[in-house]
């Protein structure tokens, strides 16, 4: 059962047990009908009412339900919440430890640069002395101009060295170099993971932090809800105990109506077996006295007993192309004036209501930068929203899209946005009958119509 039905279901079970108890009851009423009318009446008020406060007990115990659920899924949250800030800080102590290793690296490549550089530049050297003195011929030349063998034997070895020089070189430049790549490349992949895992977690984050601020508004509703549900439970038990009350002194009523009705036929019983008495000793002495002589059989009134007196039993019973659609789905209430489907208010809607059914994307509808990302908490400003994302797009232009899906939520505030790029999914949170996307369109923060602009 909804906040709003158990809201209805006690205003309805309140008003029923004003209609119950609202007559003044006359309990020193003399008819016994009207009397025993009266305690059927109080009888049926009084069942109706246990009914009612049996359905409090038990919206009470649901409440508490809950209200308990509502705690132990807040716990979780929180200890989400704690879990993913820890990475958080560990992930930006990883990319504090990861930009020193790259400054590291950056020195290392520069040094690389550096020594391939310098062999570079001997290489060229060492090449252009070559052509001068006629290409390899040099080397040739060298050995040929020894004195002896001796002096050969010492000039070969120093050819020999140069040669083997040169190709050392030339291996430690390609060691280098492919060195030089590989800290590049280690370099740019590390700085990419670090900062995709921070984005992932920052998201994460935001969509818990929201999710907190929901429960946080439930469970302030249900404590409200519960209060005044015990409250109506409270209203409802003082107006059984005045119709108990009442109850008892019709019952007590009733019951003197009925001895003084049985005293009055006991009276008129008496008073009429007197009478017939009195009436058989006047026969009886008007014959005595016609004659004397005629025995004449005088009746007792225990031959001619009384009447039987019946006491009666007490029965119970766009044209301009500056934004494009944020979502798929057809547009069932536009940018006018209406009756808020939940409220029941007149309103000026503010924006377009885009309905569709199953998982759907909700995307930038234009480029700019996140202003607001998370749960419409009421004094936040965006109340009644569910979870809420504004953009702001430059030129006095701001969008917002209400009611996405919990959890659903792929950007964070400051966050610079693509047109295009997914920022939720629809859903149906905050003020909501239905999945729907409610999307708003300002312009230096007045709302605008949306039509013309996408």
């Amino acid at each position: 059962m909804t906040y709003k039905k158990l809201i209805g279901t006690s205003i309805v079970a309140t008003v029923a047990v004003v209609l119950f108890s609202g007559a003044p009851v006359n309990v020193w009423a003399a008819d016994l009908n009207e009397l025993q009318k009266q305690q059927q009446e109080l009888q049926q008020q009084k069942a109706n009412i246990d009914e009612s406060i049996q359905e409090k007990e038990h919206e009470v115990s649901v409440l508490e339900s809950r209200q308990v659920s509502a705690a132990a899924e807040l716990e979780a949250l929180v200890k989400s919440i704690t879990e993913t800030n820890a990475k958080l800080q560990k992930q930006q102590q990883e990319v504090a430890v990861t930009n020193g290793e790259v400054t590291k690296l950056k020195g290392e490549i520069k040094e690389l640069q550096n020594n391939i550089q310098e062999r570079f530049d001997l290489l060229k050297d060492r090449a252009r002395a070559i052509q001068v003195n006629g290409n390899s011929q040099a080397y040739v030349n060298v050995i040929l101009a020894s004195d002896n063998f001796s002096d050969f034997i010492d000039r070969a070895t120093m050819v020999t060295t140069l040669v083997s020089a040169d190709k050392d070189i030339m291996a430690e430049q390609k060691k280098d170099e492919n060195k030089l790549s590989s800290k590049q490349k280690e370099t740019e992949t590390k700085l990419a993971s670090l900062k995709q895992l921070a984005t992932e977690i920052a998201l994460s984050k935001n969509n818990l932090e929201s999710q907190k601020s929901q429960k946080d508004e439930l469970i302030l509703a249900i404590a409200a809800e519960k209060d005044l549900t015990q409250q109506q439970k409270n209203d409802l038990l003082s107006k059984q105990g005045v119709l108990s009350a009442n109850e008892q002194r019709v019952a007590g009523n009733i019951q003197a109506e009925k001895d003084r009705q049985a005293a009055l036929e006991l009276a008129a019983a008496r008073k009429a077996s007197a009478e017939r008495a009195a009436k058989e000793e006047a026969a009886k002495a008007a014959a005595v006295k016609a004659s004397s002589k005629t025995i004449t059989r005088t009746e007792t009134p225990a031959e001619h007993p009384a009447e039987t007196v019946s006491i009666p039993s007490v029965s119970s019973g766009s044209s301009t192309g500056m934004f494009i659609k944020p979502a798929a789905g057809i547009l069932t209430s536009g940018f006018s004036d209406r009756i808020n489907p939940v409220t029941g208010q007149h309103e000026s809607h503010k924006g377009q209501d885009i309905a569709a059914g199953g998982t759907i994307p909700v995307y930038a509808a234009a480029g700019g930068t996140v202003v607001f990302s998370g749960f419409g908490a009421p004094g936040s400003g965006y109340g009644g929203y569910g979870y809420v994302v504004e953009i702001d797009h430059g030129n006095g232009y701001q969008t917002l899209y209400g009611h996405m899906r919990a959890g659903s939520l792929q950007v964070v505030a400051g966050q610079s946005v693509a047109q295009g790029q997914g920022i939720g999914i629809m859903g149906s949170t905050g003020q909501s009958t239905g999945q729907h996307l409610h999307f708003e369109i300002h312009k230096n923060g007045v709302p605008v119509n949306p039509a013309p602009y996408i």
